[in-house]
């Protein structure tokens, strides 16, 4: 495995994302254009940290970085598989931000709460119908909060993103989802399994090594070799963005970005395979 190719390829495909969220900007407001343009510029800007990282050899951070753009691709295409997620997503912010004024936690005998949960009652009296009907819609029978934007879990929605875009799209997403979700959570929440996965004490038995430099190459090689296969991860969910992109939207920029965009992996999927053949 190349980790240079990844970066490379990784730096093509971020233009072409660039490049689509500048087309899309070109097409006007829509509930649908209003949500995930913001989603895909934030995006985009982690794909610029992720390649730094990546030069940087800071291959933990990277592959932490790799879930949250993953959840973004799988977020922005069930939003342009499902019209009413996008009004739900927005009702959930709404009233998320007026629910966010009344903060307040209590651990042991440490207390903190935000100024505004003494107006609580003044601040109902004062909120729109709207806000009222948002607060209902994220408020369960029990009269707590739903702290979830949509009921849906991530393999859900990828189920409905794969049946409404098709087999590449279906493809590319599932086998992003299979490589980084469970196991980049591990690493995100810092346990030790989480710590093992990343370092390669999983595949390892440290009692095994000779000695310490041996060791160190050890799992030095191994850190690379993970990041390289969840650089591809990266790279192979930005052209599944893409082609959800160019259905959802049906313009000749997004046509042509897309057939760009195909065309560079496929470039890069040779040189991989000329790659292995050079070393055999």
């Amino acid at each position: 495995m190349n980790i240079q190719l990844e970066i490379d390829h990784l730096k093509s495909q971020t233009e072409f994302c660039k490049a689509g969220i500048q087309s899309i900007s070109k097409i006007g407001y829509s509930e649908l254009t209003s949500v995930i343009g913001p989603m895909l510029t934030v995006n985009e800007r982690s794909l610029r940290s992720i390649i730094l990282l990546a030069e940087n050899q800071n291959y933990r951070d990277l592959i932490i970085l790799s879930r949250p753009f993953l959840e973004a691709v799988i977020n922005i295409g069930f939003l342009c598989a499902d019209e009413n997620a996008v009004i739900n997503s927005k009702k959930y912010a709404y009233q998320k931000g007026y629910r966010d004024l009344f903060r307040g936690i209590e651990i042991n005998d440490f207390k903190m709460e935000s100024h505004y949960s003494k107006y609580v009652s003044e601040f109902e009296d004062a909120a729109p119908e709207e806000m009222k009907e948002a607060i209902a819609d994220f408020t369960t029978s029990k009269g707590k909060e739903v702290t979830s934007w949509t009921p849906e879990t991530t393999k859900i929605k990828l189920e409905i993103i794969g049946k409404t875009y098709g087999e590449y799209v279906n493809g590319l997403l599932s086998f992003a989802f299979f490589t980084i979700y469970r196991d980049v959570s591990e690493i995100i929440h810092n346990s030790y399994y989480g710590v093992r996965i990343f370092i390669g004490m999983q595949q390892k038995d440290t009692t095994a090594f000779k000695s310490s430099d041996e060791a160190a190459e050890f799992f030095g090689q191994h850190q690379q070799r993970l990041a390289t296969l969840i650089l591809q991860q990266i790279n192979i969910s930005i052209c599944s963005m893409i082609n959800i992109l160019k259905q959802r939207f049906n313009i000749e920029d997004m046509d042509l970005l897309y057939e760009k965009s195909n065309s560079r992996l496929l470039e890069y999927t040779n040189e991989i395979e000329g790659t292995a053949t050079n070393r055999c």
